[in-house]
C-alpha cells in the first residue's frame, strides 16, 4: 500500500531513510519518465531521479511542500537541466525543451517579468489559475508546459485526438490570458 504524501513528508521530517524508498515506490516511474523525456538518455534520467531524491532529502525539512509530486518534479527538472548543461553531447539546452514555453510567450507579459518580485507574483497567479482548472485541464497544462510532453503523448494518454488537446490548450491559454489581464498585466 502506498503512503500518502503527508505520511512521506513526515518520514522526511523524521529523517527516516524509508522516505526515499516510499517516494520511489509512489513517484519513481513518473519521475523517470519525465527525466527520460528531458534528457533522452536512460542513464542520465536515472542520475536525475537520484539527484532529485537527494535534493528532497536535503531540503525536506525545512521545506514542507504543498504538493510532493510537484515539488519532486521541480527538483527533477533542475537536476535534468544540470545534467544537460554538463553533458558533452549537448553544449546548450536543447531547444525542444523550450518549445512548449514559446507557446505561452504570447500571453505572458514581458519586461517587468524579469524582475524577481514580479516573477514570484506572476508565478503565484499562474499557480492559482492552474489549481482552479479541472483535473483534466490541469493534467494537460502541466503535461505540456511543465513536464514538456508532446501533444501526441498527451492525446494518447487521454485517449482523445490531438485536435481535442489543442482546443483545450487554446481554451486554457485564453483563460490564463484573461486572468493575467484581470490582475493588471498588459498582454
Amino acid at each position: 500500500m502506498l503512503l500518502t504524501d503527508d505520511e512521506i513528508t513526515a518520514l522526511f521530517f523524521d529523517r527516516d531513510e524509508k522516505a526515499v524508498a516510499e517516494v520511489d515506490k509512489k513517484y519513481g516511474e513518473y519521475l523517470k519518465s519525465v527525466a527520460l523525456n528531458m534528457t533522452g538518455d536512460r542513464r542520465d534520467a536515472e542520475e536525475c531521479v537520484n539527484d532529485a531524491y537527494l535534493s528532497a532529502w536535503n531540503s525536506i525539512p525545512p521545506s514542507r511542500p504543498a504538493s510532493l509530486q510537484a515539488y519532486l518534479t521541480a527538483l527533477l527538472r533542475n537536476a535534468a537541466l544540470d545534467v544537460i548543461k554538463k553533458s558533452k553531447r549537448a553544449r546548450r539546452i536543447p531547444k525542444k525543451l523550450f518549445k512548449p514555453l514559446e507557446e505561452l510567450s504570447e500571453i505572458l507579459p514581458g519586461g517587468d517579468a524579469e524582475d524577481a518580485i514580479t516573477e514570484r507574483e506572476l508565478s503565484g497567479i499562474i499557480n492559482g489559475y492552474v489549481r482552479r482548472l479541472s483535473d483534466r485541464q490541469r493534467y494537460i497544462f502541466i503535461s505540456r508546459y511543465y513536464v514538456n510532453r508532446s501533444i501526441g503523448e498527451i492525446s494518447k494518454k487521454l485517449g482523445v485526438s490531438k485536435s481535442t488537446v489543442n482546443k483545450e490548450l487554446a481554451g486554457i491559454k485564453q483563460g490564463l490570458k484573461e486572468r493575467l489581464e484581470k490582475e493588471g498585466y498588459d498582454i
